[in-house]
């Protein structure tokens, strides 16, 4: 029964740090998925941190537990917040951005699908570095 309170603990502080990740994630993937990255690391140690207080067992599986949970609602938000900031910009801006920067000529089309993919990777890295970071913060603070 305490393992089943202890997973629950860490699945609630997941959800809590999930949905303040996620409108973090979103305001701050206005100003660029790197933002969201870099962000993603410390919405990962908050968690993490919270988690491994909320058990009562392994500090690190909290962390992960918490982590895992609050990673896809976060992932979510950045992507939005990413969304919306390449819609003000629009496909033809980012376009004429990546002719200059790659110093070819790129189509507005071929540009909005480079952003695409971009996102998902971010969206990948975002993942890792919320639930990495989650993971080592749930084991520090146990060790605390």
């Amino acid at each position: 029964m305490e393992e089943r309170e202890e997973r629950g603990g860490a699945v609630r502080v997941g959800m809590i740090w999930g949905g303040i990740g996620g409108v973090v994630g979103l305001l701050v993937s206005l100003l660029g998925s790197l933002v969201g990255i870099l962000v993603a690391g410390f919405i990962g140690f908050s968690c993490g941190r919270r988690a491994a207080v909320a058990g009562s067992r392994a500090g690190a599986l909290s962390g992960l537990v918490g982590g895992a949970v609050a990673a896809p609602v976060y992932v979510l938000g950045s992507t939005l917040g990413a969304l919306l900031a390449a819609r003000q910009i629009g496909a033809a801006g980012i376009a004429a951005t990546l002719s200059d920067v790659l110093g070819t000529r790129v189509s507005a089309d071929e540009a909005w699908i480079y952003f695409l993919f971009s996102l998902i990777l971010s969206a990948i890295l975002e993942a890792a570095v919320l639930i990495l970071v989650s993971s080592a913060a749930g084991a520090w603070a146990k060790r605390e």
